[in-house]
């Protein structure tokens, strides 16, 4: 019994080793051999978002598009030539400038930049162009044939000041359960959007359920939009039904905004007022 089961471990051992040696080869094939150039932001699923705030008629920004080297060696420089592509619906020269054609990607280096400059004070906060950025050539790599494109998405919004961290808010909210009323928060993340700490305004604390019910909103020129649900036990959507786009009134420091629960049969209106 005692060299059957000596046996019986080498022929573990031997296939063991032997298995690890395949998976080795296997290894070594996958390794990527390839040089090619690609947008760093190219498989964002919507496009690159360039929202500015926009304060004045005569207002531009710059953001940067970043390009990256797809390669395991980096030893020679590659010049990557820029160009709009036919699809984009925003205007040279009326939405954006593209300070250079051509970027370089130095030799040692694998990402380069290349500045953007967003007309902002020509875009209404109502227009929504962008602009198809793509590699039209490079000189030392091959172009990416899936992140060889960018889009990027050109939107302005009015300054916004409805609230502030330690602002304290009172909510009421109608629907088919009823009114209900909550002290809330409504805390700014930036560009106009705020999250609102309960959205129902104690509808769901009603039923035993936690007060923590959050909610994004964008607000741009006073009109408040649903962005998503953030920290919530419920499926809090954007209103299924009319009227779906909600106002702030900064002369009585009030918010109105929708929101549906549609597995739970709900349409709310949540009326928000700063103390």
């Amino acid at each position: 019994m005692k060299s059957n089961r000596i046996y019986i471990f080498l022929a573990m051992l031997v296939a063991t080793l032997t298995t690890t040696a395949c998976f080795d080869e296997q290894g070594y094939d996958t390794i990527y051999s390839g040089n090619q150039v690609e947008f760093n932001a190219a498989n964002l699923p919507n496009g690159l978002a360039a929202t500015q705030v926009r304060s004045s008629s005569t207002q531009t920004n710059v953001i940067e598009i970043q390009v990256n080297r797809v390669s395991t060696s980096a030893t020679g420089a590659i010049t990557i030539n820029l160009e709009a592509d036919a699809t984009s619906t925003a205007v040279s020269g009326v939405h954006y400038k593209l300070d250079a054609t051509s970027v370089t990607i130095p030799a040692g280096e694998f990402i380069a930049k290349v500045p953007l400059t967003i007309l902002t004070g020509n875009i209404e906060p109502n227009e929504t162009p962008n602009l198809v950025l793509k590699m039209a050539s490079a000189t030392g790599a091959e172009v990416s044939s899936t992140y060889g494109t960018l889009k990027v998405l050109i939107r302005v919004v009015c300054p916004s000041a409805i609230s502030v961290a330690t602002d304290k808010w009172v909510a009421t909210g109608t629907s088919a359960y009823g009114t209900f009323t909550a002290d809330v928060t409504v805390t700014p993340l930036g560009t106009g959007r705020y999250v609102i700490s309960d959205i129902s305004a104690g509808l769901y604390k009603a039923f035993g359920f936690n007060t923590i019910q959050e909610a994004i909103y964008s607000d741009n020129c006073d009109k408040l939009t649903f962005v998503q649900a953030r920290a919530t036990q419920f499926q809090i959507t954007a209103p299924t039904v009319e009227p779906k786009i909600g106002s702030w009134n900064a002369a009585t420091k009030t918010m109105t905004v929708y929101w549906s629960d549609v597995p739970n049969g709900i349409n709310g209106k949540t009326v928000l007022v700063k103390q």
